[in-house]
């Protein structure tokens, strides 16, 4: 009661200061205003942790190049070896040229993987020991995090409304195998930029801009988190770091490649340079990857009894939110995570709402019968909405974000 009196006061105060704003009827435009014009805002975009790169070098993805880079070396022998050595030896080295050739194919059936919950064929070019060291790389990286950004500290409503979150769909994602151990979310301080990083370490890195896009909602906040959940049970991070090295090595395959063609007459280099780029692949694979974390986090926060029509709500929300906002780089080609990120590697928000939308219709039942078989019974969390609506009046005013 006490403290209600105190914030009533400071209200009043602050409104008094600013009767020309209430007289001119600028005061409740100003307020009405506050979300649609804080997405649009324009911030300067940044990375987090751009001076921890995983130093992993992968051993498939080494022989898968390493091998055909010998060809033009067993070649050249082969010539040397007509003229000097003898036909057995000769066919001895054809030989070795074709079973080191045919190796190349045999890696890649022997990395050859489905996908948990979803069963999605797909490679995994990293060895256990390697993923290993990608782990220890993500808790360097998330070390580094915690000693340069500002983490809002465990105790503040705003952490406890994502925990909250967090041991819901724990709680009840009985159905989901959750291979991995529960993660860690860290809340960043940082209310200009848009940010989530999912990391093979089981941590969740949340800036508190995302809170203050969605209002605070527990179901938006929950579709926010079941996507950087999903990327870390389908182990997203080691998945893409693998074929990360694998296309980039390509990539330099490909320059050298280009550079020998332009030398040639008659070829034209635009298309060639266009439909052997690498990277292009690579960035489509992204958005398979970013999918696959949507449609999969839309049944589990209809797991945890969260409305998966929200996660739809959240994406036209972010159809009105300025690329600014969003960071220009990910970490997640060096195995540091996932985050939301340029549509280069995402798939577009408008494509994101539209296979949500299509998705809705198999998550609505997993949905219903969540809530039928725990007959309504979630809690949600009690935050101190007039503190909330005191911050966004003063900001409204102001024109500045109160945290």
């Amino acid at each position: 009661m006490i403290l209600n009196s105190a914030r009533n006061l400071l209200l009043k105060s602050t409104l008094s200061k600013n009767l020309v704003l209430n007289q001119n009827g600028l005061l409740h435009k100003s307020i009405q205003s506050t979300f649609t014009r804080y997405p649009l805002k324009k911030y300067p975009s940044r990375s987090f942790c751009n001076d921890s790169q995983a130093a992993i070098v992968p051993l498939l993805p080494t022989l898968l190049f390493s091998i055909p880079l010998f060809v033009p070396y067993f070649l050249t022998l082969r010539m040397i070896a007509s003229k000097t050595l003898s036909p057995q030896i000769r066919t001895k080295l054809t030989y070795s040229l074709g079973s080191t050739l045919l190796t190349v194919p045999t890696i890649f059936l022997f990395t050859s993987d489905i996908a948990p919950n979803t069963y999605r064929k797909r490679f995994m070019l990293l060895w256990p020991w390697e993923e290993t060291k990608l782990i220890d790389k993500a808790n360097e990286c998330v070390e580094n995090v915690l000693g340069s950004e500002e983490i809002i500290p465990e105790n503040d409503n705003r952490s406890k409304l994502i925990n909250h979150i967090l041991d819901r769909i724990w709680k009840y994602n009985n159905k989901i195998n959750f291979n991995f151990k529960k993660p860690m979310i860290y809340l960043i301080k940082n209310d200009d930029m848009l940010d989530g990083v999912s990391y093979p370490c089981s941590v969740i890195t949340l800036t508190t801009s995302w809170l203050r896009l969605v209002d605070y909602d527990e179901d938006l906040l929950a579709a926010i988190l079941s996507h950087e959940i999903a990327h870390i049970l389908q182990n997203h991070a080691s998945e893409f770091y693998g074929l990360s090295f694998t296309f980039k090595a390509l990539t330099q395959l490909h320059d050298m490649f280009y550079d020998f063609l332009k030398l040639l007459p008659g070829i034209n280099k635009e298309n060639i340079n266009n439909w052997i780029r690498p990277l292009i692949y690579l960035q489509k694979h992204s958005q398979i990857l970013e999918k696959e974390a949507d449609l999969l986090g839309q049944e589990i926060m209809a797991n945890a009894g969260y409305d998966p029509a929200n996660a739809i709500k959240l994406w036209e929300l972010m159809c009105n939110i300025s690329s600014s906002q969003v960071p220009d780089e990910s970490h997640h080609d060096d195995g540091h995570g996932v985050r939301h990120s340029s549509e280069s590697s995402h798939p577009s928000k408008e494509q994101r709402v539209k296979y949500l939308t299509e998705n809705l219709i198999n998550v609505q039942k997993i949905y219903f019968n969540t809530i039928t078989d725990n007959n309504n019974n979630f809690k949600s969390f009690n935050y101190d909405l007039g503190l909330r609506k005191l911050e966004f009046t003063i900001w409204a005013i102001f024109g500045k974000n109160l945290t």
